[in-house]
């Protein structure tokens, strides 16, 4: 054989080679992508167990009380296991969501956003509690309430002017009525710079923990002015209570709490099953709204940008970091 045809034997070998490793390649890459796809599918279809956060606006142990019979209530509506948890604050909420240790989350505004934020926009609000509120017309249900400044009325501030140096109660560095648009009220006014702490005016800043212990605060003298949800001192004060206290200042419309769900995570037609069983959870358990949900009204289904909008200002404006 002559030294031409050994070489041209040696190309054709090596051709051949190559070809047959592309084709080995082809096969293993198909087969690796089947099982990709085939993992991603697993992970969003077969869920065996749902577990779902409720973030605390007051004491949790109040809540937990209730676990068992909402978790009786969706295990049936969903057919399939379901676990309820109660995270000690918002960013414990946050953190079940991005971990995917919880799947859903009852959640207020700016914690749904943090949780979008952090789970590569995977965690997405899909429902919104609406509640009552009073305009020019009456009574009205809407997906938006009020945040307000409380002082007591003998405290002698009639004015957010004159709580300069004061001791101050907020819910928490994540809340949106409790924290996030009172300083926006602040910013407005020129008494806060944006980008500043809220120290800079008051003399002391309490994160309390959320609207009752703030309004706990207040009533015990342990702060002079508080911040929260308009609904807060219907639910959490007496009537004798209620009368010690004025409201000084108002801000929004805030976002209303909401339900957000991690879309790789929990499928389609589950979260079509959930977001009915909670729609008829209004007429067959009302109860459980009242007692274990934020004493919400009803949730109807809503878009998650659109329903953050006007959060999306406030952030822009106080410049709070996003956490």
């Amino acid at each position: 054989m002559s030294s031409q045809q050994s070489k041209n034997i040696l190309i054709i070998g090596i051709a051949i080679a190559a070809i047959i490793g592309l084709i080995v390649g082809l096969s293993v890459g198909g087969m690796n992508s089947e099982k990709i796809d085939s993992s991603t599918e697993t992970k969003s279809t077969e869920l065996k167990k749902l577990t779902i956060a409720v973030m605390p606006n007051e004491d949790p142990k109040k809540f937990e009380m209730q676990g068992k019979a909402l978790e009786e209530y969706f295990s049936n509506k969903l057919g399939i296991e379901t676990k309820f948890f109660y995270p000690i604050d918002a960013t414990t909420t946050v953190e079940s969501l991005v971990t995917g240790s919880t799947q859903i989350a009852f959640m207020s505004a700016r914690p749904a956003q943090l949780a979008y934020e952090r789970s590569d926009n995977n965690a997405m609000l899909f429902m919104a509690e609406v509640r009552p509120f009073d305009d020019t017309t009456g009574k009205k249900l809407d997906t938006f309430y009020y945040s307000e400044f409380w002082v007591k009325k003998d405290s002698g501030i009639n004015t957010l002017e004159d709580a300069k140096g004061k001791n101050v109660a907020f819910s928490g560095p994540t809340s949106t009525s409790g924290y996030l648009f009172p300083l926006a009220k602040l910013v407005d006014k020129g008494l806060v710079k944006p980008g500043d702490d809220p120290k800079t005016y008051f003399s002391n800043v309490l994160f309390s923990g959320g609207y009752q212990q703030s309004l706990s605060a207040l009533i015990s003298g342990q702060v002079d002015i508080a911040a929260g949800g308009d609904h807060a001192k219907f639910t959490f004060l007496t009537p004798e209570e209620q009368n010690q206290i004025k409201v000084i200042e108002k801000q929004g419309p805030v976002p209303t709490h909401g339900i957000t769900y991690r879309t790789d995570l929990v499928n389609s037609e589950l979260i079509s099953k959930f977001e009915k069983a909670v729609i008829d959870m209004k007429s067959e358990r009302p109860d459980l709204l009242e007692k274990a949900l934020f004493g919400a009204i009803d949730f109807v289904p809503i878009n998650h940008h659109a329903h953050l909008d006007s959060l999306g200002d406030a952030l822009a404006k106080t410049k709070i970091p996003h956490l």
